[in-house]
């Protein structure tokens, strides 16, 4: 074996060596954690269970240890837990992919499709998108304690929209309003594979959280079966309140 064989092999063992070590490195990133001892909003991308990514998701922390993301391009919410706010770790190390994840057990409430929609007849589909509906983002205001009232156009109305976290950090409490009214406007609460009415509750069966919504007997919701699964509805006219509370 010649000189020359003999740098070769030292070379590559030692870029092997190097290599290995660097890429061991890699692997032990410090997570990136956003704390939050205030109110809070992050942009960011947000992953969903059906592997679709919110584009456009506002989460907003609350030192109450409840927080939730906000679809800012359909006006829905699309997740709700508790415990830690968020790793950032996916969206600030390196050069990111512009992701955060929730920490901790996300409850998926909505699916980044428009939560208000126009039915011709109450057996119609909702739409995956916001075609028709002339909806427009109108961004956002900050109350006193820094949370967020939305704001957007859809059907010729606007529309505010805020959430706020319910003392004891049972859950949320959401507020939709709108100037006008347009007829067969709907908006859909929860959809689940199975949705039970019981004792002042819509119990969404396989996603470990409720819902009660103010004022039901004048808004009259209506539990229904699409394509094999059921959605909680109510006439959208005027104003409409209503909770979302954690089982457990």
């Amino acid at each position: 074996m010649n000189l020359y064989s003999y740098f070769f092999i030292a070379c590559a063992s030692a870029f092997c060596f190097t290599g290995g070590s660097a890429i061991a490195q890699e692997t032990k990133v410090e997570p990136i954690i956003i704390k939050v001892e205030r109110n809070i909003l992050l942009r960011s991308f947000i992953d969903l269970d059906s592997a679709k990514r919110v584009t456009h998701a506002i989460s907003i922390g609350s030192p109450l240890q409840v927080h939730y993301t906000y679809d800012a391009d359909n006006g829905q919410l699309v997740l709700l837990w508790k415990g830690g706010f968020l790793d950032a770790t996916p969206m600030w190390h390196d050069r990111g992919d512009g992701s955060s994840r929730p920490l901790g057990r996300a409850i998926q409430v909505g699916n980044a499709i428009p939560q208000i929609q126009q039915l011709a007849t109450l057996q119609s589909e909702f739409k995956k998108d916001t075609v028709g509906s002339g909806f427009k983002p109108k961004g956002y205001t900050l109350d006193a304690s820094g949370l967020p009232v939305f704001k957007y156009r859809t059907y010729g109305l606007s529309v505010k929209d805020m959430t706020r976290v319910i003392d004891g950090g049972q859950g949320i409490r959401r507020e939709i309003d709108s100037e006008g009214s347009t007829n067969d406007l709907y908006l859909c609460l929860a959809k689940a594979n199975v949705i039970e009415q019981k004792d002042g509750k819509y119990i969404i069966a396989d996603q470990a959280y409720s819902i009660t919504v103010a004022d039901e007997a004048a808004l009259k919701p209506i539990i229904r079966t699409i394509q094999g699964s059921q959605e909680l509805l109510v006439p959208f006219q005027g104003k409409i309140i209503y909770s979302i509370l954690f089982n457990q």
